[in-house]
């Protein structure tokens, strides 16, 4: 379990913390692939979702959600709306295990196994796709290590596992990422795509190893070291991420994932100054609209007892993503903390500086 984002009072006013616990929804030390569901308490059981990009956005271009029985047959598929939710119906219960699989064009497909127990009524799935990083799409400089110096079986191995993951054919991928670390275990960039296919399957262990490995081998690969980051904040080894992700900052001090990340694990180790700067540093150099930051700075902000700036962080928050799955609760607290007796910040959204 991660810890939550959001203070769930706001001292001393303690009407404040009914609305504040429906934020608690919000996990900071998360891989980015949360595949983890949450029961509710029948004999048949719906599975209810919402699949989001990392940022926090709906999927562009759509993605399916299927349930396969033990047996492998689909029992269930269903596209997900515009906003990234779905609902699969009518599937019984008695202990029995399906596998949900989302997949969606241009992402990793993300697996897990349901455990549907007598007596629940619904599980609910809260999943975040990662983006394929593509070689041929990629704006970043070539990691010597990785790109250059790859055999040439190696890198064939590469480009059929991208392909692979694009026909959305998990295991497949999973093989050719692994022959090509089998032909040239300092290919940074296979390395660092095979730790994907294998955060997607929750093999955290093994991704972890392969995600060293390709720290080692090519520390200026900044992918890789926020992933190492990322699983590291999973399990709750925030001082070892802390290292990590700071060797990472000296080599790529301009890469805001690793910011996000460092800011994860300074939060959850109670550093909220320390997070709430980090967190500043990731909005001003990540891309425009990743409102998910601005969530977190909200929680950071509500740790330190100012809720004149989480209410301004709330606001920005509304404005870039005015639908999204925490629009409804923060727009609650805010209306709290209208109408309390604080200093109401400056009107119109501000952003961080």
């Amino acid at each position: 379990m991660t810890r939550a984002l959001f203070a769930a009072t706001l001292q001393p006013r303690r009407r404040f913390a009914r609305h504040s616990v429906l934020w608690l929804t919000i996990c900071l030390a998360s891989l980015g692939l949360p595949c983890a569901a949450q029961r509710d308490a029948s004999t048949m059981v719906s599975v209810v979702g919402n699949v989001t990009t990392e940022g926090g956005q709906p999927i562009p271009s759509g993605a399916t959600v299927s349930v396969q029985g033990d047996n492998g047959t689909t029992v269930g598929q269903q596209s997900i709306d515009s906003q990234g939710h779905f609902q699969i119906d009518d599937l019984p219960s008695g202990r029995r295990l399906y596998r949900l699989t989302v997949r969606a064009e241009g992402y990793y497909p993300c697996e897990q196994s349901l455990n549907l127990r007598d007596g629940e009524a619904a599980v609910t799935v809260k999943i975040v796709l990662t983006r394929v990083s593509k070689t041929a799409e990629s704006d970043a400089p070539l990691p010597l290590l990785t790109d250059m110096n790859a055999p040439r079986k190696a890198r064939k191995d590469y480009a059929k596992g991208v392909r692979e993951l694009d026909a959305h054919r998990l295991p497949e991928a999973q093989r050719d990422f692994a022959a090509a670390v089998k032909e040239y275990p300092c290919y940074a960039r296979a390395q660092t795509s095979l730790a994907a296919v294998l955060i997607s399957k929750r093999d955290l262990p093994a991704a972890e190893s392969a995600l060293r490995e390709a720290v080692k081998c090519d520390p200026g690969f900044a992918d890789s070291v926020a992933q190492l980051g990322r699983v590291l904040n999973s399990e709750k080894r925030f001082s070892e991420s802390e290292a990590v992700l700071e060797q990472g900052l000296r080599t790529s001090p301009k890469d805001w994932l690793l910011y996000d990340e460092l800011a994860s694990a300074h939060y959850n180790q109670g550093l909220y100054p320390q997070a709430t700067n980090e967190w500043l540093r990731a909005v001003s150099l990540g891309p425009e609209g990743s409102s998910d930051l601005h969530a977190k700075l909200a929680a950071a902000y509500l740790r330190q007892g100012n809720s004149q700036k989480a209410y301004v962080e709330m606001q920005t928050y509304v404005r870039l993503d005015p639908d999204g799955r925490f629009a409804a609760q923060a727009r609650s607290l805010m209306r709290q903390i209208e109408s309390s007796s604080a200093a109401m910040p400056p009107s119109g959204p501000k952003e961080p500086q």
